[in-house]
């Protein structure tokens, strides 16, 4: 019997019974023992256009039932390297959006503190922001974390201003905050996806000046997923990476639920070839945010996210077990 938790597999295989937890595996409350905590975020009171994401992690917990134990494409088998489990989910109040951007900051502060890298079901792509500056209070982030930011926007605008009347966080200045804060390196920080139209010729000229390199999905076409890798890696090196996807990143017609999809994107299977290629890297953490479910009926895009999730926790639980060793 292994030593670490698993998902629930019995000779049945009852994938549809049972309360829903991410990947089925335990829900606990205690860090204690824990190396890798899968949460849930239901934050999206940083959303500029249509709500929803509060209820994803709900729905990717029950999607992530078709989790099973192995990547076959990279032989990672993550439930053998690490104690994972379903950690809940951080408190949240819709009522109070600064005192949930603190109580959120803590609960990630807590899990650092006990030594738990987190894997985070959003809520919207403001939680990035919520969860670094958890990390950092808690000694992890002694130096800027290097990022990679699949994203159809660049999350970099003006926080000054009348634009968001005062609020600066939000899930459009997510990257900014983290870069002007030293949560993030910029020039060991990749976007990749980048597309839509754009308030101005320079929307997004803090992220240029900054020197974050910005893959633009027209010129991932050119590139592709290999190349792609290889600038990730190459501006990774050996120090600690953060893997942050907002699923809009990916084209519509895989996840359509979603609240600024933006057509023309990635699908799926370049995704999961970003992902692959980055095995080897110092994961430190990860999220998939910006999962809307009232927008996909179908439950497909939760289903995504949820196997993107999965790709994450192979690469996550490889860099814990190094660390480790």
């Amino acid at each position: 019997m292994s030593k670490f938790n698993e998902p629930a597999i019995g000779a049945y295989n009852g994938k549809f019974s049972g309360i829903s937890t991410m990947m089925r595996l335990p829900h606990v409350t205690d860090p204690e023992g824990l190396d890798i905590a899968l949460v849930g975020v239901p934050y999206d009171m940083g959303t500029f256009v249509r709500p929803g994401a509060r209820t994803a992690p709900a729905q990717i917990r029950d999607m992530s039932r078709f989790i099973r134990n192995v990547n076959p494409a990279t032989g990672a088998a993550p439930f053998t390297l690490c104690q994972v489990a379903d950690f809940g989910d951080a408190p949240v109040n819709p009522m109070n959006i600064d005192g949930t951007i603190e109580r959120v900051t803590v609960f990630f502060e807590n899990l650092a503190r006990a030594g738990v890298a987190p894997i985070s079901a959003g809520g919207d792509h403001t939680i990035p922001i919520m969860i670094l500056r958890g990390m950092r209070r808690a000694g992890v982030l002694d130096e800027p974390v290097g990022m990679i930011h699949v994203d159809a926007h660049a999350d970099v605008l003006a926080t000054e201003g009348d634009v968001f009347e005062g609020v600066e966080v939000n899930h459009g200045t997510f990257m900014r905050l983290a870069v002007e804060e030293g949560l993030v390196d910029p020039k060991r920080t990749v976007q990749i996806g980048l597309r839509g139209s754009q308030y101005s010729h320079d929307a997004n000229d803090f992220a240029v000046e900054a020197g974050i390199r910005m893959i633009y999905q027209h010129e991932f076409e050119e590139i592709g997923s290999k190349q792609t890798v290889e600038e990730i890696r190459h501006r990774a090196g050996d120090g600690p990476m953060y893997f942050s996807i907002d699923v809009d990143g990916l084209d519509p017609t895989v996840c359509p639920g979603t609240g600024f999809p933006e057509p023309g994107g990635l699908t799926m299977r370049e995704m999961q070839q970003i992902l692959r290629g980055c095995h080897g890297l110092n994961l430190i953490g990860a999220d998939v945010c910006e999962v809307s479910p009232a927008l996909d009926q179908s439950g497909n895009t939760a289903l995504v996210a949820a196997n993107l999730m999965f790709e994450q926790l192979c690469i996550l639980a490889e860099a814990v077990a190094r660390r480790k060793a």
